[in-house]
């Protein structure tokens, strides 16, 4: 495991060079990170990195620059100026959550050659926002956009269900309810207009660029400038990791049955964290504690965590896994499995108690083991000039700054026991739930017995 993470952090090491003052006419080089994103406590601040290898503690900063209208620029280039070159562009403000139709900001992602997040649009290079979408482009886009919702995997599908049921209050054009790439019958009635809509209100700060690899950070900003200098300023907008009013979490579950099934797939979740909420630290842990497992990693009961084990022992479940997902103003935490239609009391009796005893504390070996996983996590998501771009243009866009490698290992040693406990007593513990399963479900327990099983009757 150490080997591991030494490798990850080291490839990271050797493709970037120390920050340099990039500062010229039009543009800042510094970006201070607001209040909101300080969201470890004191002790993760002051944790003594004295024992942290080198290599983390060494790795180099990113090159930030900020344009004129908003739009941030950061670079970790290699210093030795070989390889290839990667960019990475993440544009926030025209996920899923905003569209209005149903997919139309997954064509615009395809019509970029992008991907589609909830709250964002992930782009592998430096595209134009301006081309719009031809009617001969546009059907064909829908087409194919209708052929993969309609193949989507049963454990996707839950994923937009437990959206769909948990956030189902919110302003209009703005739910986390929505589906990530929306259904065939809102993908059938999207226009060309309604896909050049989704952009509507996007600003130079809604843009971030990314550039990993070989290149020059001068350059990737000017080539930046003249994608995306045209956009408008950011104005009084929010500032980037500022948390807006919370999205409602509504404790529901949806249910669908197919008595010809053999097998279920379910997705349980309670109301996670914010990116910028104190709790989050604390919940990737716990979804490290709870682990993951599928019968074809050959592991079988000899898995690590706790959990998985009695899965794998008693034959519950072909895979389960946890979940930890951040957005701007909430999250979910929970788990997701695919399991035998007879199975799913037994599955829910081994899963439940499991993630309640997380707000009672587990044993000093799954913590260590636990802390030293989610280290592997964090190192492993800047293995790769392609992971690195993304992971910091994701955290610039959610954090307002990249985060050092350091810092990142620091506030993780930083954690203690009571942190998971008081998490996990605030999201688990007694707490409402959402649901989403679908299949041979006759056997999964009802929502009442679910919520009495979210916490401990101790005398």
């Amino acid at each position: 495991m150490t080997m591991m993470l030494q490798l990850a952090a080291r490839r990271l090491a050797v493709h970037g060079a120390t920050a340099t003052s990039a500062a010229a006419a039009g543009r800042s080089t510094t970006v201070n990170a607001p209040a909101a994103t300080r969201m470890a406590s004191a002790a993760a601040a002051t944790t003594d990195t004295s024992d942290v290898p080198s290599y983390v503690t060494d790795a180099p900063i990113a090159t930030v620059t900020k344009l004129d209208n908003g739009v941030t620029v950061a670079s970790l280039f290699s210093a030795e100026g070989i390889g290839s070159s990667y960019t990475a562009t993440r544009i926030s403000g025209c996920g899923s959550r905003h569209d209005k139709v149903g997919g139309e900001a997954a064509i615009l992602a395809s019509s970029l050659g992008g991907v589609v997040g909830r709250e964002h649009i992930s782009l592998s290079s430096l595209t134009g926002l301006g081309a719009g979408v031809s009617s001969d482009q546009l059907d064909s886009l829908k087409a194919a956009l209708t052929a993969k919702v309609g193949n989507a995997s049963y454990e996707s599908q839950m994923m937009d269900h437990l959206h769909s049921t948990a956030f189902q209050i919110s302003p209009a054009g703005n739910s986390l309810g929505n589906a990530l790439e929306g259904t065939a019958e809102s993908i059938a009635s999207i226009s060309a207009d309604d896909v050049a809509g989704a952009l509507t209100g996007v600003n130079g700060s809604n843009v971030v660029v990314v550039g990993t690899g070989s290149g020059s950070h001068d350059k990737l900003v000017e080539d930046a400038g003249k994608a995306y200098g045209t956009l408008a300023s950011a104005g009084t907008g929010k500032e980037v990791g500022s948390v807006g009013e919370s999205t409602a979490f509504i404790g529901s579950d949806v249910r669908i049955r197919y008595d010809s099934h053999s097998n279920a797939t379910i997705a349980l979740a309670f109301k996670g964290a914010s990116w910028t909420d104190p709790k989050t630290m604390p919940l990737a842990l716990m979804q490290t504690i709870l682990g993951s497992f599928t019968t074809s990693s050959g592991l079988g009961r000899d898995v690590t965590a706790s959990m998985c084990q009695e899965v794998a022992i008693h034959g519950l479940a072909s895979s389960i896994s946890a979940f930890n997902l951040s957005y701007s103003d909430t999250g979910l935490f929970g788990v997701v499995a695919t399991a035998p239609d007879n199975k799913l009391d037994d599955l829910l009796w081994y899963v439940m108690p499991n993630m309640v005893r997380l707000a009672h504390g587990v044993s000093g070996e799954e913590f260590a083991r636990s802390k030293l996983a989610l280290k592997t996590q964090i190192l492993s998501a800047f293995d790769g000039d392609i992971a690195a771009g993304e992971e910091m243009a994701q955290q610039i866009q959610t954090l307002g700054r990249v985060m050092p490698l350091a810092e990142m290992m620091a506030r993780v040693d930083a954690l203690t026991m009571d942190d998971v406990k008081a998490a996990a007593d605030e999201v688990i513990n007694d707490q409402d739930h959402a649901l989403a399963a679908i299949g041979g479900i006759h056997e999964l327990p009802d929502y009442n017995w679910i919520r009495r099983h979210s916490y401990m009757l101790r005398y």
